[in-house]
């Protein structure tokens, strides 16, 4: 029924949330879970998943053997590898509520795809309920796709952002990403490559988007974030530059095919820990 696709890159927190995974996993007759290793360590991700006891649980791991972390191209390879018909964008740091998933797949079809409602943070910060409950909301409306209009939600959350919607946590038929060919591995570090996403199935396709479900992200700095030499704020507008442009220049595929072709795939093998 459903792939769930992880990046990963040497964070050690996997284990605890795999664990704390494992009611919302099992809410689904049938999942695999992929597991992609770019760049990270393969004998601590082993060790990490040795403790988790996910023994009715398909799981693979895609080593790709380079230094760096690129999320997109990960992702294009956990795809490319995906052996069921829906797939489930997940992070390492991300604690699924129970019922996620099945909610998630109630709203996935083959005119439309879903999104998680709402994360929230595990260590929030001090706030009253009043500001949890006072919240921003950034659209953007893109002259682009069916009738040159093609609007998305950029983000809503509460004023300490402890409160939020996740592009990045999406469900979604596997022959609609093929359709627009994956994520799009040219833009490197952090941010926009979900949104980028969002736009193309969109714009696209001329997919529906439905919010559901609910999870909690395991809070942490920005230095566990593939920053390189940037801050957050830069290596994000670098993405989002890049994005208009190639959308302004009718570019609407992802790197899929290129990068999951044969010269990379040396670098790559698949297996399922014992």
């Amino acid at each position: 029924m459903i792939s769930i696709i992880i990046p990963w890159k040497d964070r050690p927190e996997i284990s605890q949330t795999l664990a704390a995974n494992l009611p919302a996993f099992e809410t689904i007759p049938e999942v695999e879970l992929l597991i992609v290793n770019m760049g990270g360590d393969q004998k601590r991700l082993l060790a990490l998943l040795d403790a988790v006891p996910y023994q009715h649980l398909t799981v693979k791991v895609i080593n790709i053997f380079t230094a760096f972390f690129n999320k997109s191209f990960a992702l294009n390879w956990g795809i490319h590898s995906a052996t069921h018909d829906t797939i489930f964008i997940l992070d390492a740091d991300v604690i699924l509520n129970r019922s996620t998933l099945s909610e998630l797949y109630h709203h996935v079809s083959d005119t439309s795809f879903a999104n998680l409602e709402s994360v929230t943070e595990s260590k929030p910060q001090k706030s009253s309920q009043f500001h949890l409950r006072c919240q921003t909301r950034t659209v953007l409306t893109l002259p682009i796709g069916s009738n040159q209009h093609t609007e998305i939600l950029v983000n809503q959350s509460s004023l300490t952002n402890d409160l939020r919607t996740a592009p990045g946590l999406l469900m979604v038929k596997k022959p609609h990403l093929l359709a627009i060919e994956g994520f799009d591995s040219k833009m490197t570090y952090w941010g926009w490559e979900d949104l980028d996403l969002i736009v193309r199935l969109k714009a696209m396709l001329d997919l529906q988007q439905t919010l559901a479900g609910q999870a909690t992200h395991l809070t942490h700095d920005d230095s566990a974030r593939n920053l390189g030499s940037l801050n957050r704020a830069q290596s994000d507008h670098q993405n989002f530059t890049y994005c208009l442009d190639k959308y302004a220049a009718s570019q609407f595929l992802g790197s899929l095919r290129k990068d999951t072709g044969n010269q990379f795939e040396q670098y790559v093998s698949v297996h399922q820990p014992s």
